[in-house]
């Protein structure tokens, strides 16, 4: 019993040295031994390892990422967004290698350069900020005036400039102010090199001009092609093939059988603003004056004398956007060659028992006063058909007359079209007037040519104030009419 008892209390006493020789060895290793000052790194705040040297990693990373600084030609790489690198002391054994801590890293996150986020706000609440990362802000700033030489001659930026631009003697055209109407905020940081990061000029300018990276659309030319046609094929305005294609310096240049053109619609991430000062010699049309005569069948027109356009000067203030008039204001006029009035002899006879007299068309008047400025034409803009011509320049509220003579069978304030007018001319056409200030006339009601029928303004979708003057044919507008020129009324 004795023996068993003796036997078991060595069991145990070697049990418990053997427990001391462990507490001892890790006392000595926690107490005894000199504490490390290590880098504890850390990813999106959950911890990853220590290493021995923050700068040996950061260098092990640098010269691991070769591709990286080859691919954006710069000296160094950097950690990823959300790796922090801390200083501290412990008593622990395990510390990582740079090799290591680099090859955890970049399993979860890629790494980043030097660069500038750009931000550009926008100016409708409903779109979002567009972001762009470039390695240069002089690139950005370079990139930004070929934009605006896209709508603006580089002769002509450089003469604003330089407030060289030459005065005007008669007519002609001064730059008041070219601007980016856009925020633009640019933050010098580290970019993540999984984000698109623009390395060259000539690529960020195709970005900020159609607004995407797509391939070049081309076109080749045929026999009997020009610029203007090219352009309508292809859905684009004549400015807008000579800003895709500025080579091209008017729309009246010769083109050669096969030669490659591009055709690509612009979308500009940004608005080139530019304000002018003109002085320009202007046609003003003639109007049409009436003689009734009760001896001729009702409808019956007979021209006593043809009219002649005038010649007026016009001093305008113009503000484009991306090439686009916005708004235009005629500070003054002048009378160089006052316009002829067309007489035409109209008859008001009426049979008795013939039926419904016919509604008078004739020719057309003009629909605003003389002093105006076309300000858009009919055709493509921006992708789309613009079924009318838009015609500014005399001001919120002023008259808007009947182009001819027809029964009104619109008349409301409704959608993009804002306050508009459109009247029946009984002879297969229909013209339509929109964005008017006020409206003079209901539906049902009889108009004669020449009758005001509301004011200008700028109601509905409408950038400034303007008419938008449209002309159909064998139907409504925006319905089964076909839109046509309004100004082939006047040729």
């Amino acid at each position: 019993m004795m023996k068993v008892i003796k036997t078991g209390l060595t069991y145990i006493f070697a049990i418990a040295l053997s427990c001391a020789i462990i507490m001892f060895v890790n006392f000595s290793d926690k107490f005894q031994l000199s504490p490390k000052n290590v880098y504890k790194v850390y990813l999106d705040g959950k911890e990853i390892g220590n290493v021995k040297d923050k700068n040996e990693l950061e260098e092990y990373i640098n010269e691991e990422q070769k591709e990286l600084k080859e691919k954006y030609n710069v000296n160094k790489v950097y950690v990823p967004e959300g790796v922090d690198i801390q200083k501290c002391i412990t008593y622990k054994k395990d510390v990582k290698t740079a090799k290591q801590i680099n090859n955890i890293i970049k399993e979860k996150k890629p790494f980043t350069i030097e660069g500038y986020k750009v931000t550009i706000k926008t100016n409708s609440s409903e779109e979002e900020d567009i972001i762009i990362n470039v390695l240069d802000k002089d690139m950005f700033d370079k990139a930004i005036k070929s934009v605006v030489e896209a709508f603006v001659s580089k002769e002509d930026v450089k003469n604003y400039e330089n407030d060289t631009q030459p005065e005007i003697k008669e007519t002609g055209t001064l730059i008041e102010d070219i601007y980016v109407d856009q925020n633009i905020n640019i933050k010098h940081g580290y970019i993540s090199t999984d984000e698109e990061i623009f390395t060259d000029e000539k690529t960020l300018t195709k970005y900020l001009l159609f607004g995407s990276l797509k391939e070049d659309q081309y076109y080749t030319v045929e026999e009997g092609d020009t610029i203007e046609s090219i352009a309508y094929k292809n859905k684009l305005a004549t400015e807008e093939f000579l800003i895709v294609n500025p080579e091209f310096t008017s729309s009246n240049n010769i083109l050669s059988v096969g030669q490659q053109v591009k055709v690509g619609l612009i979308n500009p991430i940004v608005d080139v603003v530019v304000e002018t000062h003109n002085v320009i010699d202007q046609a003003s049309q003639y109007k049409t004056v009436t003689q009734e005569d009760a001896s001729m069948d009702y409808g019956k027109e007979v021209v006593v004398s043809e009219g002649q356009d005038g010649m007026d000067r016009l001093t305008t203030k113009i503000k484009t956007v991306n090439g686009e008039t916005t708004n235009v204001v005629i500070v003054s006029s002048e009378t160089l060659t006052p316009s002829v009035d067309k007489v035409v002899k109209v008859g008001t006879k009426i049979y008795a028992g013939g039926g419904t007299a016919p509604i008078m068309s004739g020719s057309w008047a003009w629909p605003t006063i003389s002093q105006y400025y076309i300000s858009s034409y009919f055709g493509y803009r921006w992708g789309k058909v613009h079924e009318a011509i838009d015609i500014a320049g005399s001001g919120e509220g002023s008259p808007i007359y009947a182009a001819g003579s027809g029964v009104v069978v619109t008349s409301q304030n409704k959608g993009s079209l804002g306050n508009h007018v459109t009247i029946d001319h009984g002879n297969g056409y229909y013209t339509l007037y929109a964005h008017l200030h006020s409206r003079n006339v209901t539906v049902g009601q009889t108009v004669q040519r020449g009758q005001q029928i509301g004011t200008m303004g700028h109601t509905g979708f409408a950038t400034g104030t303007h008419l938008h003057f449209g002309l159909y044919r064998n139907g409504m507008p925006y319905k089964d009419g076909t839109p046509l020129d309004p100004l082939s009324l006047y040729r």
